[in-house]
């Protein structure tokens, strides 16, 4: 039986750090981030078409989108933003049934999906292991800034838009906090993942 464990945490919480511990192990791992990234960087026609139908046409220009234009759109308008997200859940969704299905044919023992709006999109009872990164939003906001370079209003808007930290304990298997050196951190990560890795 495939092991799925999923990955999850607020924007800037450190789930990168964590997927790539997960990576360097040679274990598999699919990054919804990615993924969105992915689609953002080469998009289909289909992505593009529906950007021009929900009124973020103004961000494409050739087969480039500007997502930064995009970010100053959604965050003031909830309808805008909330046709944008279905149609990405739905391409994430299809690419983590696909990995999932992929990874359980050939009987991999152990598998991580790395899910932002794990919580957000009730996806709870799709794994068997569920591991939220914890951390202040002092700290976050500061290597989002540094990272990012992203602003105070914007780091914001993003984290009302997320779920608490206090749902994510309380419905998580594993908590791993975050706020003290990197050195402590990926000895957290990596006595998790020893604990759990078959």
């Amino acid at each position: 039986m495939t092991i799925i464990v999923g990955i999850t945490g607020g924007i800037g919480s450190g789930k990168t750090t964590f997927s790539d511990q997960v990576l360097k192990r040679g274990l598999n791992l699919l990054d919804s981030d990615k993924v969105v990234g992915g689609l953002y960087k080469k998009p289909t026609s289909g992505f593009l078409k529906h950007l021009n139908q929900i009124g973020l046409g103004g961000a494409v220009k050739g087969k480039k989108i500007n997502k930064k234009y995009i970010a100053s759109i959604i965050f003031n308008n909830n309808k805008v933003k909330t046709k944008l997200q279905n149609y990405i859940f739905k391409f994430v969704r299809k690419q983590r049934s696909l990995f999932l299905r992929k990874e359980i044919r050939k009987k991999t023992k152990i598998i991580f999906l790395d899910v932002p709006l794990l919580f957000e999109n009730n996806l709870s009872k799709e794994f068997d292991i569920l591991i939220s990164i914890i951390s202040t939003k002092k700290n976050r906001y500061k290597r989002l800034k540094k990272y990012r370079k992203m602003n105070k209003d914007l780091f914001k808007k993003i984290v009302i838009s997320q779920t608490t930290d206090v749902e994510r304990k309380l419905n998580s298997d594993i908590i791993i906090y975050n706020d003290k050196s990197m050195k402590d951190y990926l000895h957290k990560i990596n006595t998790v993942l020893n604990k759990i890795v078959l």
